[in-house]
C-alpha cells in the first residue's frame, strides 16, 4: 500500500443537496426530507480514509393523485486538485430501500460520481423510479473511497449537489400498444392482412413494349381479408307419365243370360312433382372492409394538469399521423387512440379515458414483425419512443421488446415510469385500454 494510504490525510468535502437552505423541500405534490438542519449540506466528509464511506438517506413522499416519476441530477459545484480529478475515482451507489437502482448491485453496474454527473446531465437525470399516489420512499445514497486508490489524489477534494427536478411539463408517454389485433377484436392494419389496394380499387397490370417473339410473364396476387357468405337455391320438376295394359282378364261362374262383354285396353296417370331451396347468391362487403384498422394506442398523461392533445403527433416507421381533435388528456388520465370509433364496439375501455379517432392509419399501420413509435408534441420535439420485434431504435440502448401472443398489448410495467430502457415494458394479456 502506499504511503498516504497508511497515514490517511486526504481531505474530502462532498455537498449533496437539493438546496443548500432548506432541510425539507416541496417540489409540487412531493415532499423531500433530508435529515440534515437547516442551512447544513447533506454531505461534509472530511480526512476520509481509503475504504472508508457515507451514506445518507433522502426521504420522498407522494402527496399527489397521481404517480409521479422521480429523477435526481448531480451537479459539480467546486473542488480542488486537476486531473485526474477525484470524482473518478469515487464510486457512488443510490438504493430504493435496500434495493440498488444505481451503482454497484443494480443493472447499471458500477458507478464513479464522475459517471453520475454525466449519466445525470441529460433533460431529466438519473431515474429513482416512481412513486404511487400517497406512497412514501427512502433513497440511500453512499459514496465510497475505493482502497485501490493512488497519490494522485492526495489533498484532493469534489463538492457536488443532488437536484430532484420537478416534472410539470407535458411529457405525455405512450403507455399500451395493441398492434396484434384477433379475430374477436375488429381487423388487423390492411398491411398486416396482406392488403395492398386499401382504397378498394381495381390492380392494372400494363405490359408494353413487347415486340415480336417477347416472352412476358404476369404475376398478380391480391388478398381480401374479408368474409363471403353464400346460399344456394335449385328449382327441381319432375314429370312422371305411366301407361298400363289390363290384358289376362277372366270370367268365372255361371251366365244364366244375356251376352258379357269385357273390354281391356290401356291406362294412363301423369305426376308433377317440384322442388324448391338451395338459393344460389353471393354476397360480399371487401369493399368496405378493405381499409379497416382496429390497432389503438394508449397514452398516459403523469403530471399534475391536464394537455390538450391537439397537433401532436404520432410516428411509426413509414409516416405521421397528426391528432386534430381538439381533446384533453386530464392530470394522471388516459388517451386511447384509434383509426375510427367503431373500434371502441369490440372492448370494454376505461369510460374515463378519453377516445381520439385519427381518421387514418398510425403511419401505414403498426407492423406485426417489428415496428417502432414515436410520439411528439405541437412543435415536433420528440417526447417519448419505443419499439418492438425486429425494430429496435425505441430504446438506449437498442433492445428488442418480444413480440406479443396474437389479440394481447405490450405495456409500461408502470404508468409513467420511463427509463427508455426495454425492461419498462412487458405484454399485457387481455388489453385494458384506458386503465
Amino acid at each position: 500500500m502506499k504511503r498516504f494510504l497508511k497515514i490517511g490525510i486526504l481531505v474530502l468535502v462532498i455537498g449533496l443537496m437539493l438546496f443548500k437552505t432548506e432541510a425539507v423541500q416541496a417540489a409540487g405534490d412531493l415532499n423531500i426530507n433530508y435529515h440534515v438542519p437547516l442551512g447544513d449540506p447533506i454531505f461534509v466528509v472530511e480526512n476520509f480514509l481509503p475504504g472508508d464511506s457515507e451514506n445518507r438517506d433522502i426521504d420522498i413522499t407522494n402527496n399527489g393523485s397521481v404517480a409521479r416519476a422521480i429523477w435526481v441530477k448531480g451537479i459539480r459545484t467546486g473542488g480542488v486538485g486537476g486531473a485526474p480529478k477525484l470524482e473518478t475515482v469515487i464510486d457512488i451507489v443510490i438504493k430504493d430501500g435496500a434495493t440498488p437502482i444505481y451503482g454497484t448491485g443494480s443493472p447499471t453496474g458500477p458507478k464513479t460520481v464522475q459517471n453520475f454527473f454525466t449519466d445525470s446531465s441529460g433533460p431529466t437525470g438519473v431515474s429513482l423510479g416512481t412513486i404511487n399516489s400517497g406512497v412514501h420512499k427512502t433513497f440511500n445514497f453512499k459514496v465510497t473511497f475505493p482502497t485501490s486508490a493512488g497519490n494522485e489524489f492526495q489533498r484532493k477534494s469534489v463538492i457536488f449537489d443532488l437536484k430532484i427536478p420537478n416534472f410539470m411539463s407535458d411529457n405525455i408517454v405512450i403507455n399500451e400498444v395493441y398492434y396484434r389485433v384477433d379475430s374477436l377484436h375488429g381487423l388487423d392494419s390492411p398491411k398486416d392482412r396482406g392488403i395492398l389496394n386499401v382504397n378498394g380499387n381495381n390492380v392494372t397490370v400494363v405490359v408494353s413494349g413487347n415486340g415480336e417473339g417477347s416472352n412476358n410473364t404476369v404475376n398478380v396476387s391480391q388478398s381480401e381479408a374479408c368474409r363471403i357468405t353464400q346460399s344456394n337455391n335449385a328449382n327441381v320438376s319432375t314429370n312422371i307419365n305411366s301407361n298400363s295394359n289390363t290384358g289376362g282378364n277372366s270370367i268365372i261362374g255361371n251366365v244364366i243370360s244375356g251376352i258379357i262383354s269385357i273390354i281391356t285396353g290401356n291406362a294412363s296417370s301423369f305426376t308433377s312433382v317440384t322442388f324448391f331451396g338451395n338459393i344460389n347468391s353471393s354476397n360480399s362487403d371487401c369493399g368496405k372492409k378493405l381499409g379497416q384498422n382496429d390497432e389503438w394506442v394508449e397514452l398516459y398523461n403523469p403530471t399534475d394538469h391536464d394537455i390538450s392533445l391537439k397537433n401532436w403527433k404520432l410516428t411509426d416507421n413509414h409516416g405521421t399521423r397528426v391528432i386534430n381533435a381538439n381533446k384533453t388528456i386530464k392530470a394522471g388520465g388516459f388517451a386511447i387512440i384509434s383509426k375510427s370509433a367503431s373500434t371502441w364496439n369490440f372492448w370494454n375501455e376505461n369510460p374515463s379515458a378519453v377516445k381520439v379517432e385519427l381518421g387514418g392509419n398510425i403511419g401505414d399501420g403498426l407492423d406485426n414483425t417489428g415496428d417502432h413509435l414515436i410520439l411528439k408534441n405541437p412543435s415536433s420535439s420528440e417526447i417519448d419512443r419505443m419499439s418492438w420485434g425486429i425494430d429496435t431504435s425505441g430504446f438506449s440502448p437498442p433492445a428488442t421488446n418480444p413480440l406479443v401472443p396474437l389479440g394481447s398489448s405490450t405495456e409500461r410495467l408502470t404508468p409513467g415510469f420511463d427509463t427508455n430502457v426495454v425492461t419498462d415494458w412487458e405484454a399485457q394479456t387481455p388489453p385494458a385500454p384506458g386503465s
